[in-house]
């Protein structure tokens, strides 16, 4: 009877197991239903070509400098302030003086009531042509000069027909040197410039500031079909960064604070923090990014195989001498390996720049494996186990009861 009951009860526990694991709780489909149920697709077994580079003392030179872009290196304008030029929608301020009374704008009665000698034109707007006008001078070329050249060109004109001319030109209103301060900013506007000229930070602060810390800011410039971002609190630490503001630039502000992910055997992942962490300073170091995540964890992790990835420029890549040419884009998939077990690996590693972005992964040890492979020997024996006793304890019981 122990032999007849067991085959038969094996097979009813297998045949209720099978249709049981579709009941199983789940967060989604698995990945027979998904690749099942899909119409069309595509699929490929061909992996991401990658370039991998040892940290080592003839790459380190390179890695430990911040792959920082700046504005000074962009946009490199040697101008100390920028001449501001007229443009068309401005509108000037003009007034004519003459040396004596009776001259063309000043009738000869007026003298004693305007010691001056001078008359107010009304205010005069720049034109879709980029001129103004004044009487008995025509029409005077504006748009694309400054104040000065306006002036000289006006007293030029009227020099044969009014008294020793002189002329006063000012802006009193100006709608073409202006800059959109836009994003996460306090008060977004279109500012119109100094004609003193002004630098970043003093367009930033009119728009009434960033929004957040400056370590989670970037501030993105266009100018002339270019666009260069930079972290915000490099602007601030740096004068150099701090540049002039050209007429109809942009600056936008977003707010997005510096991060990179950290997986694998580190201490943070086995206490349950967030794999993506901050920055919170404005460089960092792989040994810093280590410190950050918990540091390696002492029973999974491999010193030996610690990888950072990242995409590089292909020129940065030629210059530690690797062939590029079998990549398609430019920009590279990279990874790139550290060996901490050397005594020297950690001095490269407190040198090694971390990237926004980047994702540095620590691999198990070999032994982790084989400790897993154990592990799963021993619960699937135990549960085999388990089921011949129960079986053995089924058994038992049918033949007690006969």
């Amino acid at each position: 009877m122990l032999k007849r009951l067991g085959s038969p009860l094996s097979a009813i526990m297998l045949a209720a197991l099978l249709p049981a694991c579709s009941l199983l709780p789940g967060t989604g489909p698995n990945s027979d239903a998904v690749n099942g149920n899909a119409t069309a697709g595509l699929q490929s077994t061909a992996s991401l070509p990658y370039a991998l580079v040892d940290v080592t003392a003839d790459t380190i030179g390179f890695l430990s400098q911040p792959n920082l872009i700046t504005f000074k290196g962009e946009f490199p304008d040697k101008r100390p302030k920028p001449t501001q030029d007229i443009g068309i929608g401005d509108v000037l301020n003009i007034s004519i003086f003459e040396a004596a009374p009776g001259g063309l704008f000043t009738p000869g009665q007026a003298a004693g009531a305007r010691p001056g000698n001078f008359v107010d034109l009304p205010a005069q707007a720049v034109d879709q042509k980029g001129s103004i006008y004044v009487p008995y001078a025509g029409e005077i070329p504006a748009a694309g000069r400054t104040i000065p050249d306006i002036q000289q060109a006006i007293v030029a004109r009227l020099r044969n027909r009014a008294i020793e001319p002189q002329v006063v030109v000012s802006l009193n209103q100006q709608h073409s040197s202006v800059v959109s301060v836009l994003g996460d900013v306090n008060t977004p506007n279109v500012l119109a410039l100094n004609s003193v000229g002004e630098r970043l930070l003093a367009l930033i602060a009119r728009a009434g500031g960033p929004k957040f810390e400056a370590i989670e800011s970037y501030v993105t410039l266009q100018r002339d079909g270019k666009r260069v971002r930079v972290l915000l609190s490099r602007v601030v630490h740096d004068p150099r960064e701090n540049i002039f503001i050209r007429p109809n630039d942009v600056i936008f502000l977003t707010h997005e604070a510096p991060t990179f992910t950290a997986l694998g055997a580190l201490n943070q992942n086995v206490f349950g923090f967030n794999s993506e962490i901050p920055f919170d300073v404005e460089t960092l170091t792989l040994v810093q990014a280590m410190g950050k995540a918990g540091g390696l964890n002492d029973q999974q992790s491999d010193p030996r195989e610690i990888y950072v990835y990242r995409y590089e420029e292909r020129p940065f890549l030629e210059k530690l001498g690797i062939d590029t040419k079998r990549f398609i884009f430019d920009r590279i998939p990279t990874i790139y390996h550290v060996n901490v077990r050397d005594p020297s690996g950690m001095l490269l590693a407190a040198a090694f720049q971390i990237r926004s972005k980047d994702v540095m992964y620590v691999a198990n040890a070999k032994v982790v494996d084989y400790y897993k492979l154990l592990t799963l020997i021993n619960n699937t024996a135990a549960t085999v186990s388990n089921t011949a006793n129960a079986v053995t304890s089924v058994n038992t019981a049918e033949q007690t009861r006969w």
